[in-house]
């Protein structure tokens, strides 16, 4: 039995519990989720399984209290789930936080879908309170915009519409071609590159609910992952100089990669989000799309 194999409860765990520090930390619990879909989905080699848990086994050092057993005295109840899921609801309404509600918020459905005795009161609390935290952001996320939740759909040039999770994944790949490292400008962080790695996960939490029958969140979803493209989009000609133009290496698999630890909790969840939609690209697609993506894990901390 290896550590992989312990990351689905102590993912689902944590991220409830990280809810009262704020939504950003359930990055850390999503991590290990996104290690332990990984181990499960995949055939992963060696070194991919031995570069996930020290990565992980760094998280729960930094954050033990988050990853501690649970109270073995508090009764499961599945019923509570739909609790969860009407927060997924609130957070497709229109984009908020780069789709961070979904791309949490559907890795906790999936794990307690599997595993219905953590569907206990406290992580349902902890899970809905991240959420509602996930439908608040500060307007002026994206450069050059002034309140992003004024941009609608009927106002987007240059991206072709798209309703099926097949397009959506091949339009999010396309996206990264151009791959730009975060900068601070006039005192004021920008994630030129985190927000294309958000486009790649919420993509793929989408694909995931899909998956799961909820088709009239998808397609909601969708009409907001499509404005997220678009503010994307926007960016300064000063960051052009910093372009990621080729990558340290081609495979998400590569040893370059995996030989590393990472303090950035994307370092695990992009991988998997990835890996599971590249699955939506023709054969022909995937190595140019797989190429790409390793831009953006090139310059992961």
């Amino acid at each position: 039995m290896r550590l992989l194999d312990e990351y689905l409860e102590l993912g689902v765990v944590a991220m409830a519990r990280a809810a009262e520090e704020g939504w950003f930390g359930g990055h850390y619990g999503a991590a290990l989720l996104a290690g332990n879909f990984m181990s499960r989905e995949h055939d992963l080699p060696e070194h991919v399984k031995d570069g996930i848990e020290r990565t992980c086994e760094s998280y729960r050092a930094l954050k033990p209290a988050w990853f501690a057993p649970l109270e073995q005295d508090e009764i499961a109840d599945p019923g509570l789930l739909e609790h969860v899921v009407a927060g997924l609801a609130e957070n497709v309404k229109e984009l908020r936080t780069s789709g961070h509600g979904l791309a949490l918020g559907v890795m906790a459905v999936k794990a307690l879908r599997e595993r219905p005795d953590l569907i206990r009161p406290s992580i349902v609390a902890g899970l809905v309170k991240l959420l509602k935290a996930t439908t608040v952001d500060r307007p002026n996320r994206y450069w050059g915009i002034e309140d992003y939740a004024a941009v609608t759909v009927e106002q987007i040039e240059g991206i072709p519409a798209y309703e099926k999770v097949n397009e959506m994944a091949k339009h999010t790949f396309e996206e990264l071609q151009a791959v730009y490292p975060n900068r601070v400008i006039d005192g004021q962080r920008y994630f030129f590159e985190g927000e294309v790695t958000h486009s790649v996960t919420h993509a793929q939490a989408l694909s995931e609910l899909s998956r799961f029958g909820y088709n009239d969140m998808v397609q909601a979803g969708i009409r907001n992952h499509r404005v997220q493209m678009y503010l994307n989009r926007q960016r300064p000609d000063i960051i052009l100089e910093d372009e990621v133009k080729e990558p340290a290496f081609n495979q998400i698999f590569s040893p370059k990669y995996w030989k590393k630890t990472y303090r950035d909790p994307h370092a695990l969840k992009l991988p998997y989000a990835a890996l599971d939609l590249l699955k939506q690209l023709t054969e022909e697609e995937r190595p140019e799309a797989e190429k790409n993506l390793c831009k953006i894990l090139t310059i992961t901390e």
